[in-house]
């Protein structure tokens, strides 16, 4: 199932000369490697920020910015266990408290976002920790520390975690998430669908706000998507099997082409909600890589399922069936 990650790394900034953390000598072939590894990080290069960062390693073996860049190009590239050995490297030639304790926070981070983490949450917690103990002053640890706890149920030990983050004058983004933590823990353990307010084709608001209480389907699709337009059908189907005030269908379309997505809503008579996310923001925010995507989103605002693609021997409305079935709004 799909989960928010709340967990955040901070953006690193590789420096070779900052806090004497390379060691006393800086050669230049040193500085070209280091330079080639900091640049395709910052471009997503993760295999050629590797590469870069381990010869520029060999050449200066006690470089912190090297080991933390490493860390995270290694993690992209799915090497864990690489990615915690760097982490740990960066730990240990760390010259001071914040540097370690921002090392610290990288492994949480690590062991955090592993793709089979239910065995690692623990293990992050303590990373995190170790982060707060060593720098209380950085409002993200805390934040990752309360995320971490409140994902193995332990809310109360939280709390105090989050109003230190607030405390530490956060950013607005990091604040909103603390805060919303604070108001309901469970938005770190289960995958809470994010926030929007948009305008739909007839230029009325439309937000998450408003479908509070009412189960929200929300198909993903563009005019381009020969699965999506085979789907109309049946999710014309689906309005009408539910009542409009139990059920609420949000069609995001991803074209480009305005014209082109009004001329097909309204050939194909789609008269649900309809949206076109121009600049693929709720894309984006909703993590949706292909089309058709399918979420449904219960009363309380959390997604219970994903489905992704068309499949030709079940319908749209049979596959969302057992889900649909589950909840209490349409019952």
């Amino acid at each position: 199932m799909y989960r928010t990650a709340l967990v955040i790394i901070m953006g690193i900034s590789l420096t070779p000369a900052s806090n004497s953390q390379v060691g006393s000598s800086v050669t230049s072939a040193f500085t070209e490697q280091f330079e080639a590894g900091k640049h395709a990080l910052e471009q997503g290069d993760y295999k050629g920020a590797a590469g870069a960062l381990k010869k520029a390693i060999k050449l200066q073996s006690e470089c912190y910015a090297c080991y933390t860049g490493l860390a995270q190009a290694s993690a992209k590239l799915g090497d864990r266990r690489g990615a915690i050995e760097s982490s740990d490297r960066a730990i240990d030639v760390a010259k001071s408290d914040n540097s370690r304790a921002y090392a610290h926070n990288l492994k949480g981070n690590i062991l955090f976002l592993d793709p089979d983490n239910s065995n690692q949450i623990g293990f992050a917690e303590t990373e995190f920790a170790r982060a707060v103990q060593l720098d209380r002053t950085v409002a993200i640890y805390h934040l990752n520390l309360a995320t971490a706890m409140i994902r193995q149920s332990k809310d109360e030990a939280a709390k105090p975690e989050l109003d230190a983050c607030l405390a530490a004058s956060p950013t607005a983004d990091i604040a909103a998430l603390a805060k919303k933590l604070l108001a309901d823990p469970r938005r770190g353990r289960e995958a809470f669908a994010p926030d929007f307010n948009v305008k739909g084709i007839n230029g009325e608001q439309v937000s998450l706000q408003q479908f509070a209480g009412k189960v929200l389907v929300m198909d993903f699709w563009a005019t381009w998507c020969p699965p999506c337009r085979d789907s109309v059908g049946e999710l014309k189907t689906l309005t009408r099997k539910y009542p409009a005030n139990k059920l609420v269908l949000v069609s995001v379309s991803a074209d480009d082409n305005d014209g082109a997505w009004r001329e097909f809503v309204g050939k194909k008579r789609m008269d649900w909600v309809q949206y076109r996310d121009s600049d693929h923001q709720l894309l984006k925010a909703f993590a949706i890589h292909s089309f058709p995507t399918y979420l449904v989103v219960d009363g309380d605002g959390i997604i219970r399922t994903r489905i992704t693609g068309l499949n030709p021997k079940e319908s749209v409305v049979y596959r969302l069936r057992s889900t649909l079935e589950q909840m209490p709004q349409l019952k």
